[in-house]
C-alpha cells in the first residue's frame, strides 16, 4: 500500500511537471483599456515567461467557449470570428465600463498522450470608470482563477488575492505565478494556495500582468491518453 501511494504521488508530480513544461497559452490585447467606441483586438499567443513566441489563428472547432461579459450582458464572440482570423478577434465595442473575456479551448496531444484543456480570462475596461465586479465573478471554468480585488484599483507593491477552483471546488496546494514585462525585464512572483484555494501575490509594477497556473491528473478512463492537463491564465492591467 505504501509503495502504491509513493508511486501514485510520483506519477502525479511527473504529470504536473509535464503540464508546466508545455508553456503558456494566453489571451492578449492591443490595449486592455480603451476609449469609448474603441476597437478591442484580441490575440491568442503561446510562449514562456510572458514572452510571446507564436500567435494562433482562430479555429472554431477548438473553442468550446468564447464570450465577452460586460455588466449583466454578454456577447458570443464566436459569431464575429472566422476560421483563420489572426488576430483572434477584432471589433469595436459600443459600451463603457469593465469587460471580461472568457475562452475555453481543448486539444489532443498525441505525442505526450494527453488531453489538454486551456482556460483563459482577459479583463479590461472601456472609458474612465475603473469600477466593476467582473474580476471576481466565477464563470464555471473547470480550472479557474478568480481575482478578489479589482486590479485597476491596486497600486504597485500591493497584493492581489486570487482564489483557484477546480471543478467548482477550491483547490489547495496550487502554485500560481504572476508575470509582468518591461522590455527584457521580467518581474515574477508566485504563491501557493491555502486550504480555501486562496493565495496572495505581490504585484510590484503598474501595467499588464499575466497570472497562470496548471494542474494535471491521470486519465484513468482514456484509451488514447495517460493524462489530463489543465491550464488557466488571467490577463489584466494593474492600476488605472
Amino acid at each position: 500500500m505504501v509503495r502504491h501511494a509513493v508511486f501514485l504521488a510520483a506519477s502525479v508530480a511527473l504529470l504536473a511537471a509535464r503540464a508546466a513544461f508545455a508553456g503558456e497559452e494566453w489571451l492578449a490585447a492591443n490595449h486592455l483599456i480603451l476609449e469609448p467606441a474603441g476597437k478591442l483586438t484580441l490575440h491568442l499567443v503561446t510562449g514562456e515567461h510572458f514572452l510571446p513566441q507564436e500567435e494562433k489563428a482562430f479555429l472554431a472547432r477548438d473553442n468550446e467557449r468564447f464570450e465577452l461579459y460586460h455588466g449583466s450582458a454578454f456577447l458570443n464572440l464566436v459569431e464575429g470570428a472566422h476560421d483563420g482570423d489572426r488576430p483572434f478577434w477584432s471589433q469595436p465595442l459600443d459600451f463603457e465600463g469593465q469587460y471580461l473575456v472568457v475562452l475555453t479551448r481543448t486539444r489532443e496531444d498525441s505525442e505526450r498522450r494527453a488531453h489538454e484543456f486551456h482556460f483563459a480570462k482577459l479583463l479590461g475596461r472601456i472609458g474612465a470608470d475603473d469600477e466593476g465586479s467582473l474580476h471576481h465573478r466565477f464563470m464555471g471554468q473547470q480550472l479557474e482563477m478568480v481575482l478578489i480585488q479589482n486590479p485597476a484599483e491596486l497600486a504597485p507593491g500591493e497584493e492581489e488575492i486570487v482564489q483557484v477552483y477546480f471543478e467548482t471546488r477550491p483547490l489547495a496546494g496550487q502554485t500560481i505565478t504572476a508575470m509582468h514585462r518591461d522590455g527584457e525585464k521580467l518581474l515574477e512572483s508566485s504563491a501557493v494556495t491555502d486550504g480555501r484555494g486562496v493565495a496572495r501575490l505581490p504585484l510590484n509594477a503598474a501595467g499588464e500582468w499575466l497570472m497562470s497556473t496548471s494542474y494535471a491528473r491521470a486519465c484513468k478512463a482514456c484509451k488514447d491518453a495517460d493524462a489530463e492537463n489543465f491550464h488557466a491564465t488571467y490577463t489584466f492591467e494593474l492600476g488605472s
